[in-house]
Protein backbone atom coordinates (compact mmCIF):
# COMPACT_ATOMS: atom_id res chain seq x y z
CA UNK A 1 0.00 0.00 0.00
CA UNK A 2 1.80 3.24 -1.02
CA UNK A 3 2.09 6.00 1.27
CA UNK A 4 2.70 9.57 1.41
CA UNK A 5 4.43 11.62 4.02
CA UNK A 6 1.90 14.90 4.33
CA UNK A 7 1.77 17.21 7.27
CA UNK A 8 -0.98 17.14 9.72
CA UNK A 9 -2.41 20.36 9.09
CA UNK A 10 -2.54 20.41 5.85
CA UNK A 11 -4.89 17.06 5.45
CA UNK A 12 -7.25 18.05 8.17
CA UNK A 13 -7.65 21.46 7.46
CA UNK A 14 -10.83 21.61 4.98
CA UNK A 15 -12.38 18.74 7.62
CA UNK A 16 -11.91 21.17 10.62
CA UNK A 17 -13.50 23.75 8.43
CA UNK A 18 -16.63 21.81 7.81
CA UNK A 19 -16.86 20.89 11.33
CA UNK A 20 -16.25 24.22 12.11
CA UNK A 21 -19.30 25.39 10.17
CA UNK A 22 -21.90 23.56 12.20
CA UNK A 23 -20.56 25.25 15.49
CA UNK A 24 -18.39 22.24 16.55
CA UNK A 25 -15.86 23.98 19.16
CA UNK A 26 -13.64 21.12 19.18
CA UNK A 27 -13.23 20.38 15.89
CA UNK A 28 -9.15 20.03 15.27
CA UNK A 29 -8.99 18.11 18.39
CA UNK A 30 -12.10 16.21 16.76
CA UNK A 31 -9.93 15.38 13.39
CA UNK A 32 -7.11 14.92 15.16
CA UNK A 33 -8.60 11.82 17.60
CA UNK A 34 -10.40 10.56 14.42
CA UNK A 35 -6.91 10.51 12.34
CA UNK A 36 -5.12 8.87 15.32
CA UNK A 37 -7.23 6.10 14.93
CA UNK A 38 -7.37 5.98 11.84
CA UNK A 39 -3.20 5.34 11.39
CA UNK A 40 -3.27 3.27 14.60
CA UNK A 41 -1.64 5.92 16.59
CA UNK A 42 -1.72 5.31 20.42
CA UNK A 43 -1.55 9.20 21.21
CA UNK A 44 -3.17 12.10 19.60
CA UNK A 45 -1.16 13.38 16.60
CA UNK A 46 -0.52 17.20 16.63
CA UNK A 47 -1.14 19.56 13.81
CA UNK A 48 2.63 20.22 12.58
CA UNK A 49 3.21 16.55 12.86
CA UNK A 50 4.30 14.59 9.65
CA UNK A 51 2.73 11.46 9.18
CA UNK A 52 2.59 8.76 6.58
CA UNK A 53 -1.07 7.94 4.91
CA UNK A 54 -2.33 6.16 1.96
CA UNK A 55 -5.35 7.22 -0.36
CA UNK A 56 -7.29 4.61 1.44
CA UNK A 57 -6.67 5.39 5.07
CA UNK A 58 -6.90 9.46 3.90
CA UNK A 59 -10.85 8.19 2.20
CA UNK A 60 -11.40 6.46 5.98
CA UNK A 61 -11.01 9.29 7.77
CA UNK A 62 -13.09 11.66 5.35
CA UNK A 63 -16.02 8.88 5.98
CA UNK A 64 -15.33 9.34 10.12
CA UNK A 65 -15.36 13.09 10.01
CA UNK A 66 -18.60 12.87 8.08
CA UNK A 67 -20.67 11.02 10.89
CA UNK A 68 -18.94 13.23 13.69
CA UNK A 69 -20.30 16.27 10.54
CA UNK A 70 -23.99 14.06 11.82
CA UNK A 71 -23.87 14.58 15.23
CA UNK A 72 -22.05 11.16 16.54
CA UNK A 73 -19.93 11.62 18.90
CA UNK A 74 -16.12 11.11 18.69
CA UNK A 75 -16.29 8.90 21.76
CA UNK A 76 -19.00 6.63 19.89
CA UNK A 77 -16.90 6.61 16.69
CA UNK A 78 -14.44 5.57 18.87
CA UNK A 79 -16.29 3.51 20.94
CA UNK A 80 -13.67 4.60 23.77
CA UNK A 81 -13.98 7.62 26.22
CA UNK A 82 -11.09 8.98 28.74
CA UNK A 83 -12.71 9.31 32.42
CA UNK A 84 -10.92 9.70 35.36
CA UNK A 85 -7.72 8.66 35.03
CA UNK A 86 -8.24 5.87 32.44
CA UNK A 87 -9.56 5.03 28.88
CA UNK A 88 -12.54 3.00 28.70
CA UNK A 89 -14.20 0.97 25.93
CA UNK A 90 -17.73 1.64 25.28
CA UNK A 91 -21.06 0.37 23.10
CA UNK A 92 -24.34 0.71 22.73
CA UNK A 93 -25.76 -0.11 25.48
CA UNK A 94 -23.37 2.06 27.69
CA UNK A 95 -23.97 6.02 28.66
CA UNK A 96 -20.93 7.67 27.23
CA UNK A 97 -19.39 9.00 31.15
CA UNK A 98 -19.02 12.87 30.98
CA UNK A 99 -16.68 14.75 33.08
CA UNK A 100 -19.40 16.09 35.28
CA UNK A 101 -19.55 12.48 36.51
CA UNK A 102 -16.04 12.56 37.80
CA UNK A 103 -16.94 14.77 40.59
CA UNK A 104 -18.86 11.47 41.81
CA UNK A 105 -15.24 10.06 42.44
CA UNK A 106 -13.67 13.20 43.88
CA UNK A 107 -16.71 13.35 46.18
CA UNK A 108 -16.01 9.46 47.51
CA UNK A 109 -12.27 10.12 47.86
CA UNK A 110 -12.59 13.22 50.36
CA UNK A 111 -14.95 10.47 52.35
CA UNK A 112 -12.74 7.87 52.10
CA UNK A 113 -9.45 9.46 52.68
CA UNK A 114 -7.16 6.43 53.63
CA UNK A 115 -6.52 4.31 50.35
CA UNK A 116 -5.33 1.13 52.39
CA UNK A 117 -8.66 -0.41 54.06
CA UNK A 118 -10.43 -3.11 52.72
CA UNK A 119 -13.50 -1.45 51.47
CA UNK A 120 -16.36 -3.12 49.64
CA UNK A 121 -17.72 -1.11 46.78
CA UNK A 122 -21.08 -1.27 45.08
CA UNK A 123 -21.01 0.38 41.61
CA UNK A 124 -25.54 0.39 40.45
CA UNK A 125 -26.39 0.45 37.07
CA UNK A 126 -22.61 0.44 36.63
CA UNK A 127 -22.56 0.81 32.24
CA UNK A 128 -19.13 1.12 31.40
CA UNK A 129 -17.69 0.31 34.60
CA UNK A 130 -15.79 3.80 34.90
CA UNK A 131 -17.03 4.57 38.20
CA UNK A 132 -16.38 1.76 39.87
CA UNK A 133 -13.03 1.27 38.02
CA UNK A 134 -11.83 4.59 39.25
CA UNK A 135 -12.38 3.83 42.62
CA UNK A 136 -10.75 0.59 42.50
CA UNK A 137 -7.78 2.01 41.25
CA UNK A 138 -7.53 4.25 44.03
CA UNK A 139 -8.07 1.70 47.10
CA UNK A 140 -5.39 -0.66 46.80
CA UNK A 141 -7.44 -2.94 49.13
CA UNK A 142 -10.88 -3.10 48.36
CA UNK A 143 -13.40 -5.25 45.87
CA UNK A 144 -16.31 -4.29 44.07
CA UNK A 145 -19.29 -5.54 43.18
CA UNK A 146 -20.57 -4.70 39.42
CA UNK A 147 -24.47 -4.61 39.12
CA UNK A 148 -26.55 -4.46 35.73
CA UNK A 149 -29.59 -5.24 34.33
CA UNK A 150 -27.87 -5.40 31.02
CA UNK A 151 -25.26 -8.53 30.24
CA UNK A 152 -23.65 -6.69 27.28
CA UNK A 153 -22.46 -3.86 30.12
CA UNK A 154 -21.12 -6.23 32.07
CA UNK A 155 -19.63 -7.76 29.43
CA UNK A 156 -17.79 -4.12 28.17
CA UNK A 157 -16.65 -3.72 32.88
CA UNK A 158 -15.05 -6.67 31.83
CA UNK A 159 -13.03 -5.41 29.26
CA UNK A 160 -12.14 -2.28 30.65
CA UNK A 161 -11.17 -4.23 34.13
CA UNK A 162 -8.36 -5.48 31.78
CA UNK A 163 -6.23 -2.58 31.75
CA UNK A 164 -6.51 -2.85 35.45
CA UNK A 165 -4.32 -5.52 37.98
CA UNK A 166 -7.22 -6.13 39.35
CA UNK A 167 -7.80 -10.22 39.58
CA UNK A 168 -10.00 -11.88 42.02
CA UNK A 169 -11.55 -7.65 43.95
CA UNK A 170 -14.33 -7.79 41.09
CA UNK A 171 -18.01 -9.65 40.76
CA UNK A 172 -20.60 -9.21 38.33
CA UNK A 173 -24.01 -9.44 38.47
CA UNK A 174 -26.70 -9.05 36.08
CA UNK A 175 -29.99 -7.61 38.07
CA UNK A 176 -32.94 -5.34 37.44
CA UNK A 177 -33.41 -2.91 40.20
CA UNK A 178 -37.03 -2.87 39.40
CA UNK A 179 -37.73 -6.46 40.69
CA UNK A 180 -38.85 -6.14 44.01
CA UNK A 181 -36.41 -8.05 45.43
CA UNK A 182 -33.44 -7.08 44.17
CA UNK A 183 -31.53 -6.25 46.99
CA UNK A 184 -32.16 -9.32 48.50
CA UNK A 185 -30.84 -11.16 44.87
CA UNK A 186 -27.64 -9.16 45.45
CA UNK A 187 -26.52 -9.58 49.17
CA UNK A 188 -27.20 -13.45 48.31
CA UNK A 189 -24.85 -13.45 45.52
CA UNK A 190 -22.40 -10.84 47.59
CA UNK A 191 -22.12 -13.39 50.56
CA UNK A 192 -24.40 -11.32 52.66
CA UNK A 193 -21.46 -8.93 53.36
CA UNK A 194 -23.01 -5.05 53.29
CA UNK A 195 -21.35 -2.41 51.45
CA UNK A 196 -18.78 0.43 52.78
CA UNK A 197 -19.49 2.79 49.50
CA UNK A 198 -22.55 2.66 46.96
CA UNK A 199 -22.11 4.72 44.19
CA UNK A 200 -25.13 5.04 41.48
CA UNK A 201 -25.75 7.04 38.65
CA UNK A 202 -29.17 6.35 37.39
CA UNK A 203 -31.24 8.20 34.41
CA UNK A 204 -32.47 10.92 35.84
CA UNK A 205 -34.14 13.62 32.46
CA UNK A 206 -37.85 13.64 32.47
CA UNK A 207 -39.07 11.44 29.75
CA UNK A 208 -40.39 14.58 27.67
CA UNK A 209 -36.94 16.48 27.97
CA UNK A 210 -35.36 13.80 26.30
CA UNK A 211 -36.47 14.88 22.80
CA UNK A 212 -34.63 18.44 23.74
CA UNK A 213 -31.33 17.05 24.83
CA UNK A 214 -28.09 17.97 22.37
CA UNK A 215 -28.02 15.68 19.23
CA UNK A 216 -24.86 14.12 20.48
CA UNK A 217 -26.95 12.59 23.59
CA UNK A 218 -30.54 11.89 22.28
CA UNK A 219 -28.98 10.03 19.33
CA UNK A 220 -26.50 7.90 20.46
CA UNK A 221 -26.99 7.43 24.55
CA UNK A 222 -28.60 3.95 25.14
CA UNK A 223 -32.58 5.36 26.06
CA UNK A 224 -32.30 3.11 29.11
CA UNK A 225 -29.94 5.12 30.37
CA UNK A 226 -30.86 8.94 30.15
CA UNK A 227 -34.73 8.57 30.56
CA UNK A 228 -35.93 8.76 34.22
CA UNK A 229 -39.86 8.73 34.10
CA UNK A 230 -42.09 11.55 34.03
CA UNK A 231 -40.75 13.50 36.59
CA UNK A 232 -36.83 11.99 36.03
CA UNK A 233 -36.88 10.42 39.58
CA UNK A 234 -38.20 6.35 38.88
CA UNK A 235 -34.83 5.03 39.08
CA UNK A 236 -34.30 6.63 42.28
CA UNK A 237 -37.71 5.34 43.75
CA UNK A 238 -36.61 2.01 42.58
CA UNK A 239 -33.32 2.31 44.22
CA UNK A 240 -33.17 4.61 47.14
CA UNK A 241 -35.75 1.87 49.58
CA UNK A 242 -33.40 -0.89 49.34
CA UNK A 243 -30.49 0.96 49.80
CA UNK A 244 -30.36 0.73 53.87
CA UNK A 245 -30.47 -2.78 53.58
CA UNK A 246 -26.89 -2.90 52.09
CA UNK A 247 -25.03 -0.32 53.22
CA UNK A 248 -23.13 -1.26 56.45
CA UNK A 249 -23.94 1.10 59.64
CA UNK A 250 -20.73 3.71 58.71
CA UNK A 251 -21.00 3.05 55.32
CA UNK A 252 -21.71 6.09 52.95
CA UNK A 253 -23.90 6.36 49.37
CA UNK A 254 -23.26 8.84 46.56
CA UNK A 255 -25.80 8.94 44.29
CA UNK A 256 -25.80 11.38 41.05
CA UNK A 257 -28.31 13.58 39.93
CA UNK A 258 -30.48 15.85 37.70
CA UNK A 259 -30.60 19.38 37.81
CA UNK A 260 -33.20 21.02 40.82
CA UNK A 261 -33.78 17.16 41.64
CA UNK A 262 -31.71 17.92 45.17
CA UNK A 263 -34.26 18.20 47.16
CA UNK A 264 -37.12 15.95 45.51
CA UNK A 265 -34.18 12.83 45.58
CA UNK A 266 -33.25 14.04 49.78
CA UNK A 267 -36.92 13.15 50.53
CA UNK A 268 -37.04 10.05 49.00
CA UNK A 269 -33.77 9.12 50.61
CA UNK A 270 -35.67 10.84 54.22
CA UNK A 271 -38.74 8.57 53.81
CA UNK A 272 -36.36 5.66 53.70
CA UNK A 273 -33.87 5.98 56.63
CA UNK A 274 -31.34 7.76 54.88
CA UNK A 275 -29.88 11.25 55.40
CA UNK A 276 -28.21 13.67 53.24
CA UNK A 277 -25.19 15.14 54.35
CA UNK A 278 -23.75 16.80 51.56
CA UNK A 279 -24.69 17.86 48.17
CA UNK A 280 -21.59 18.70 46.16
CA UNK A 281 -21.45 20.49 42.22
CA UNK A 282 -20.54 20.25 39.40
CA UNK A 283 -18.32 22.24 36.91
CA UNK A 284 -21.53 24.13 36.03
CA UNK A 285 -21.90 25.01 39.46
CA UNK A 286 -25.09 22.59 39.75
CA UNK A 287 -26.00 20.22 42.33
CA UNK A 288 -24.56 16.92 40.56
CA UNK A 289 -23.70 14.93 43.64
CA UNK A 290 -26.25 14.28 47.00
CA UNK A 291 -23.94 11.98 49.85
CA UNK A 292 -26.09 9.89 52.10
CA UNK A 293 -25.53 8.42 55.72
CA UNK A 294 -27.60 6.20 57.42
CA UNK A 295 -30.35 7.83 59.54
Amino acid sequence: MNKKKINVYSLIKREVEKLKKIGNKTASLDCRLLLSQILKKTNTVYTHQEVYISRNQIIKFKSLVKKREEGKPVSRILNRRNFWKREFILDEETLDPRPDSEILIETVLEHFSDSTPLLKILDLGSGSGCLGLSLLEEYENASIIFVDASKKSLNIVKRNSQQFRLKGRLKYINLDWHTDDWDTKLLNSADKTKFDIIVTNPPYIPSNEVKFLETEVREYDPILALDGGNDGLDAYRSIIPKLKNLLKPDGKIFVEIGKGQENLVSKIGLENGLLSVEYKKDLSNINRVIVFNIK
